[in-house]
């Protein structure tokens, strides 16, 4: 006897689809790539589909998924089906109503599988319903179309006059949607899907047939695409350093530009071009930038690590009349250095101090004043901040700012986008060839860093300072503008500015007040921020920034809390990591969760008594203690309060804690043997609660130990 198909363990076969688009913009590949991954992933999983493994392929004509051992059916399931409650069901006879018979019917069920069920709203029928699986290629239609439709991308278009409401990032000329041999029979923005892809647009134009889905990446090889993105990476990176090795020099290692080049061609190629030597007396980073940015060229640089007259062209797939290419691309690269040269030369005549008033043409955010008020409010700002962190500093910090902008009013920052992420760094080479002091040169150079995170800090104090400066007037400067990020929107880089001034504080080892900064920083702008309610949004801003910063530098969300819900809190956030870290290596020690648990005890008791005086000095009853108990923790309070003061002050946290443990055993005495409303002493109820509130003020300068989580 065969097998019963249903119970039998279903045949697997791969599933592949691959969406045909015309050249997608490089950036929205991988995105897409993996939010459809993520959703086949959990969609397979909600249809009851099992699959051994699924692997992605994108390419600028393609984004492809194929599912390997995918289940060719469906696994049967069953489940409890609620339905109408008993007096709903039957009658007053106990005959089956309409609304029972509707159940049954609905569910696929006999009356006699109907049981009868409690639950908290009363009693109800319930039947158990067996699902039997579907084919495959009958439920991945509906997948298919839901999934594709529905990819994230940051600017869709409509092209289709058959389907007029399907959105897609580029036209969709192609659907290749294989269940093993068979083609699954679903349409895509009106395009029906089918076996045929295609090859390299130029190399292999044909239409190319997939006859396996495992055959895929093959078959396409063949016709000139590499449409495996990690192989192609590798492939296009090898060609390239070998360009530049031929050549007798070393490919300048840059990974973002490898990985916009890999979305550029579907089969990557090489070819060497050559400029004049001529142009190498202009900054290095304007001629790798000429390159770069609109070019996509990579640098080369020899031996020694100059910059060679070279650079190296990825092209797609071309192996044909590779000179006659080279040439056209040394063509191009020559008119933009010769821009360059042309914004270079016509910046140097001109000196950046005599440019700083001309800064008051440049409006920096509409109210918050011009180009010029932002560089005097900085020089202010850097002159309080170098007199906290480096006194000798602060001449230099001065005049950097208030030369830092004028780049801005020159040629080559103020000629478009391709230069400007040159800005700060050609302003230091301005201020070098007009004699400016090297450090006021560096300043200028690494006023702007760290421009994204890992990105390296600067590296002088004048240019720390700077940095900070900068960033703190620009934060509170957007805030009184209104440019206040929410959820994911940031678009005048907010969030990034903060992120910037903490990694300072946090990774040079700099204290700074943020909440007094920002202050300063408001009072600068004067009538502008006007508002009474923005230094507390500030503050609550500067202190999200600072809860991120330490957890993303590994301390648990409760140790951060700890620290930053104290008296001390986060306006320092050196100080706040140096409080955690004492924290964290405390937290181990057993005595450390005995004394956690009795200052949960002293907070959760003062929280109820609304009346509790601030010390116990100021209570009733004076310094005639009515216990033992009350008298040792007074006692132990004391001498805790003076050895914690100077400990506070030389910021040696790992002493504070060790000194509050010490405090243990008596908070375990008081707690056992005094009453807080002793009946028999009723005068001394706000005597005890104004010495608990002492041991809370002590605790709480530092760490708000009600907020450690303790298991159990």
């Amino acid at each position: 006897m065969s097998p019963d198909p249903r119970t039998a363990r279903p045949a697997r076969a791969d599933f592949l689809l691959e969406i045909g688009v015309e050249e997608l913009p490089a950036t929205y590949a991988m995105p897409a790539l993996e939010a459809l991954e993520r959703a086949l992933v959990a969609d397979l999983g909600d249809l009851r589909l099992r699959f051994r493994k699924l692997e992605s392929y994108a390419a600028p004509r393609r984004l492809a998924v194929l599912v390997r051992g995918l289940s060719l059916r469906q696994s049967d399931a069953e489940e409890d089906a609620l339905g109408p409650s008993v007096k709903v069901a039957y009658d007053e006879q106990g005959q089956p109503t309409k609304a029972l018979l509707g159940f049954a019917r609905g569910k696929g069920v006999e009356l006699d599988a109907v049981r009868r069920v409690t639950n908290e709203k009363g009693e109800y029928v319930m039947a158990r319903v067996r699902h039997v699986g579907k084919a495959a290629i009958e439920v991945l239609p509906g997948l298919i179309e839901r999934r594709v439709a529905g990819l994230p991308f940051p600017k869709t278009m409509r092209w289709s006059q058959v389907a007029p409401g399907f959105r897609f990032a580029r036209p969709v000329r192609w659907i290749v949607a294989l269940l093993g041999g068979e083609v699954v029979p679903v349409a895509v923005g009106g395009v029906a899907a089918g076996a045929l892809s295609r090859g390299h647009r130029f190399q292999a134009p044909q239409p190319v047939r997939i006859g396996r889905p495992a055959r895929y990446l093959a078959v396409l090889e063949r016709a000139a695409v590499v449409a495996d993105h990690r192989r192609r990476h590798e492939l296009l990176l090898a060609a390239a350093r070998q360009a530049a090795q031929a050549a007798g020099g070393r490919l300048v290692e840059d990974a973002e530009l490898a990985d916009l080049n890999n979305f550029y061609v579907e089969k990557p190629a090489a070819g060497l071009g050559r400029f004049s030597e001529a142009y190498l007396d202009l900054p290095r980073e304007v001629v790798v930038t000429a390159m770069r940015e609109h070019q996509r060229y990579f640098a080369v640089e020899d031996a020694g690590g100059r910059l060679a007259p070279m650079f190296v062209v990825v092209m797609n797939g071309n192996e044909r009349n590779v000179a006659g290419i080279v040439r056209g691309n040394e063509r191009v690269l020559r008119a933009r250095l010769d821009d360059a040269r042309y914004y270079w030369e016509t910046d140097l005549k001109h000196a950046p101090g005599d440019r700083i008033e001309e800064l008051r043409g440049i409006v920096w955010l509409e109210g918050q004043g011009t180009m010029l008020d932002k560089a005097r409010r900085v020089e202010g700002l850097a002159a309080w901040i170098a007199g906290q962190w480096a006194p000798a500093a602060e001449p230099h910090a001065r005049r950097a700012a208030l030369l830092m902008k004028t780049d801005l009013l020159g040629e080559m920052i103020g000629s478009g986008k391709e230069y400007a992420s040159l800005e700060g760094l050609m302003g230091s080479y301005y201020a070098e060839r007009h004699g400016e002091p090297p450090e006021v040169v560096a300043a200028i150079r690494e006023h702007l860093r760290p421009k994204f995170a890992g990105d390296a800090l600067p590296g002088t104090p004048a240019g720390a300072v700077l940095a900070a400066a900068d960033r703190l007037d620009s934060v509170a400067g957007y805030f009184a503008g209104g440019k206040v990020p929410s959820g994911s929107e940031d678009p005048y880089g907010v969030r990034r500015a903060a992120n910037g001034v903490v990694r300072v504080l946090l990774e040079q080892e700099r204290h700074l007040d943020l909440g007094a900064a920002t202050r300063r920083a408001l009072r600068a702008l004067g009538e502008g921020a006007s508002d009474p309610a923005l230094p507390a949004r500030l503050d609550e801003f500067w202190k999200g920034r600072v809860d991120v910063a330490l957890a993303e530098q590994g301390f648990a969300y409760d140790e951060v809390a700890t620290v930053i819900e104290s008296q001390l809190g986060w306006a320092d956030p050196l100080d706040a990591r140096q409080r955690a870290a004492a924290l964290r290596a405390h937290r181990a020690e057993e005595s450390f969760t005995v004394l956690v648990i009795g200052y949960k005890r002293v907070a959760n008791i003062l929280r109820a008594e609304a009346d509790a005086p601030a010390s116990a000095a100021a209570a009733p009853g004076g310094a005639a203690w009515g216990h033992a108990a009350e008298r040792a923790l007074a006692e132990a309070l004391a001498e805790a309060e003076r050895r914690a003061l100077p400990l506070y002050e030389a910021h040696d946290y790992a002493g504070v804690l060790d000194g509050l443990l010490e405090l243990r055993g008596a908070i375990d005495a008081f707690f056992t043997d005094v009453l807080i409303n002793d009946p028999q002493d009723p005068s001394g109820r706000l005597r005890r609660l104004g010495l608990l509130n002492q041991v809370r003020a002590l605790f709480a300068r530092g760490f708000d130990l009600s907020r450690i989580v303790v298991e159990g």
